[in-house]
């Protein structure tokens, strides 16, 4: 399986192991509530912005 009889593989730390892939991407990845609580505040944010942008225009602030 190796080339040489001194290289050794690694089973403990396997890249072709596809359920600890899997495991790691899972951990590495947002919840739903978090993309959804991120999704409100940039919503929140550009609807603000416009206001103020609005607001400016129109000389009421």
């Amino acid at each position: 399986m190796a080339k040489h009889e001194d290289e050794t593989y690694d089973w403990i730390d396997d890249p072709f192991n596809e359920k600890k892939a899997a495991e790691e991407q899972e951990r590495a990845g947002m919840t739903g509530t978090s993309k959804t609580l991120v999704g409100v505040g940039c919503l929140l944010f550009v609807v603000g912005f416009i206001a103020l942008i609005g607001l400016l225009i129109f000389g009421i602030l």
